[in-house]
Parts: structure tokens; sequence; C-alpha cells
């Protein structure tokens, strides 16, 4: 990967990280649904609470996974823009802590071109990076760590949306091993509303929303599990805009993080 290309990257990372803070993030399947194995079994009816206007009761998460040792996370975005170009963008977290070893892996496509990958793997005191396309990898390795915790939780929007009032609770069913509580964003607010039309990259309010689906699963210790997040809009020039990312923390307390393949190649580039 050229520097060009290395700077692009973290500029979309920078990007892409700067838009979630502000309750703006990417999508969701029409129906809200998980991608992968996260998901499991059908939803079950929840006859006491399904269909109550009630947003979830949330813990502290970076207290709760520190707590619980280690996790994984997922996210993953894809979107138009304004100008017809599609981007998608995904982000994984790989933490022990206890064990104080993580690995992290954001990768780009642009317009079904790979825009570019960066891996991170942290282990005894030292990190290693390795970037660029599979068959012309860079290497890189320094002392020192990274506490992926805060950077990981961040992708999480729980907080910012389950405040509205208008979200619903669907009831309970099952994700990665655990019952968990969907919520469902009933109606998108004025404040949500101008945070997608903030996707067009132009002024709030310049893209009129016509779809909004905004989901979490919150598990039973207050942690937002699965969140899922999409928008279709259209500029005034009539030139259609969509959005759409899912989030999901999996494995809590049960993530081991292995060495990877190219920890070898990093240490003797390190070691040259």
């Amino acid at each position: 990967m050229n520097v060009m290309q290395w700077n692009r990257l973290v500029t979309l990372g920078v990007v892409v990280l700067m838009l979630t803070a502000g309750c703006l993030g990417g999508g969701t399947p029409a129906d809200g649904g998980a991608s992968g194995d996260d998901r499991e079994g059908e939803r079950t009816a929840d006859g006491s609470s399904a269909g109550a206007v009630d947003g979830p009761e949330l813990t502290d998460p970076e207290a709760a996974l520190r707590d619980a040792g280690s996790f994984t996370v997922t996210w993953q975005y894809a979107g138009v823009d304004a100008s017809g170009v599609r981007s998608e963008v995904r982000q994984e977290y790989y933490a022990d802590l206890r064990g104080e070893r993580s690995l992290t892996s954001t990768s780009s496509v642009r317009d079904d071109q790979p825009d570019g990958t960066t891996e991170q793997f942290v282990a005894d005191g030292t990190t290693y990076l390795r970037t660029g396309p599979a068959d012309a990898p860079s290497y890189a390795a320094y002392p020192g760590t990274a506490d992926v915790v805060g950077t990981a939780i961040a992708l999480s929007q729980a907080r910012a949306y389950g405040a509205n009032e208008d979200m619903t609770n669907r009831g309970t069913e099952r994700f990665d091993g655990v019952t968990v509580t969907r919520y469902e964003l009933a109606e998108a607010s004025s404040q949500l509303i101008q945070a997608g039309s903030a996707a067009t990259s132009g002024a709030p309010g310049t893209a009129e929303i016509t779809d909004f689906h905004y989901v979490v699963l919150v598990d039973a210790d207050g942690l937002s599990r699965y969140e899922s997040w999409s928008f279709t809009g259209r500029t005034a020039e009539g030139q259609t805009v969509s959005g759409e990312w899912e989030y999901s923390l999996t494995k809590v307390g049960s993530t081991a993080v292995e060495d990877p393949e190219w920890l070898a190649a990093a240490r003797a580039t390190a070691s040259a």
C-alpha cells in the first residue's frame, strides 16, 4: 500500500468514526436482521412488554467488557453517496483483555474495488501492523500496546438512539447464545432525519429521507449485542442516496486471540 492509499484509508476510517459518533451510521437489511451466523433461532413473543414504547436500559459497556475480560466486535457499513459512488467499510475487533492481546482489522471497498486493508496485532507489549494487498503486504512493529475497548464500543449507537421516545420494545429473541430484547425505532424523529441527511455530504436537510430503520438487541446485562441502521433518501437533484450498517458484540468472555499467520513476517521485518 502506498502513502496515498494509506492516507485515504485512515481518512475514511476517521470520517466513519466521526459520523457514527454524531448519530450517523449505516445499516441493516430491510427486516433489521443480522448477517452470518451471529443471529440464531426465531423471535419469541414477550406478551408483557412486546409493542411497548420503552427504550432499553443500558449498562456502562466499557466497565462490563473489562469485567468480562474478552469480546469480539464487528462493524460493517455500505452506502451510496450523492455522486453515485458506493463505499463499503468493515472493522473487526478481537480482544483478550486479561492476556493483553488484541487483533483489529479494517478494510474498505470503493465501487467494488478494494481500497486497502490494515491489520493490527498487539501482544507482549508490542504492536505489529500489516497493511496493503495480500500479494504485496507491508509490515511494521513498535513497542507499546493499544486499548481497543473504547474504539470498539464507540461504534455502538444504542445510547444515542435508545433515548429516543419512539423506541419500541418488540419482545425477545436469541442472539449469540443469549436472550436479548429487540427494540425498534417506530419513526424517525427530526433529529434522526437530519442525521440521515448528513450522509449526503451536504448540509443537513439537503436530502429527503424516504425510508429509515434502526434496530438494537440488548441482553439481560444491559449490553447492546447487535444494532442495525439504514436509510434511503433523495437529493434535490433527484439522486438516490443510501446507507446501512451493522454492529455486533459477540463471544463476550469467551474470545481467544490467536497469533495471526503473518506475525512471523512482521517480526522478521522488525528485526531486519
